[in-house]
């Protein structure tokens, strides 16, 4: 009994004062997640080949779903998830290079616009979150309302609750628009509202005084 104490109070220990174990977790954690996820069209598939540089690049998967791959051709690959992409991919490289050390990264293509201090068009890694791209874009700006962004997929307007905190939506998808909107008036002339009147109201007293 005594020995499977010892044993829990050392695994609590590792994982509460030791930040890797709870950091290597959370990698492998995310690693998974993003594996499992579908290839859409609008992705960009990375190639880096450590060996053959010259077939590195990136691929655009159609509306149809195809991608055109050097030497490989065209292949179909909205059937696949990336875990199943990347492992397709190596397969088919094997039969033209050997041992090809190929690294596979799928990309969303996402629109960032609202109060954000750099609204553009960004590739990004099917991990992002709404936090991710929008940090991509500079931020919020001083005016942006943190409680106010959604993200439009399609006729659809989804709510990013929480997304400051890393919850709420999970994944993103290419095509996706991520908009932050704009504090109310009232809230952002507060302050020189505010300022305004304490001077005119000091200009007033004044007057009265004399």
């Amino acid at each position: 009994m005594a020995r499977v104490r010892l044993l829990l109070v050392t695994a609590f220990l590792v994982t509460a004062f030791v930040p890797g174990a709870s950091a290597q977790e959370s990698v492998e954690g995310a690693a998974k997640r993003v594996s499992a996820m579908r290839v859409r069209s609008g992705d960009q598939v990375a190639l880096h080949f450590l060996r053959e540089p010259q077939l590195s690049g990136a691929v655009t998967v159609n509306e149809r779903g195809d991608a055109d791959f050097p030497k490989l051709g065209t292949l179909r690959v909205d059937s696949m998830t990336i875990g199943q992409l990347q492992d397709t991919l190596r397969v088919r490289y094997s039969e033209y290079l050997r041992s090809p050390e190929l690294e596979v990264l799928v990309l969303r293509r996402v629109v960032v616009n609202g109060e954000v201090r750099i609204p553009n068009v960004y590739m990004v890694d099917a991990s992002s979150t709404v936090r991710d791209v929008i940090a991509k874009a500079g931020g919020v700006t001083e005016n942006g309302n943190r409680n106010n962004v959604v993200v439009v997929r399609g006729s659809e307007r989804i709510k990013a609750k929480g997304w400051d905190m890393g919850i709420g939506l999970a994944d993103l998808e290419s095509g996706d628009q991520v908009i932050v909107g704009r504090k109310n008036w009232l809230v952002i002339n507060a302050l020189p509202a505010i300022s305004t009147a304490v001077l005119l109201g000091s200009f007033v007293f004044t007057i009265a005084r004399r």
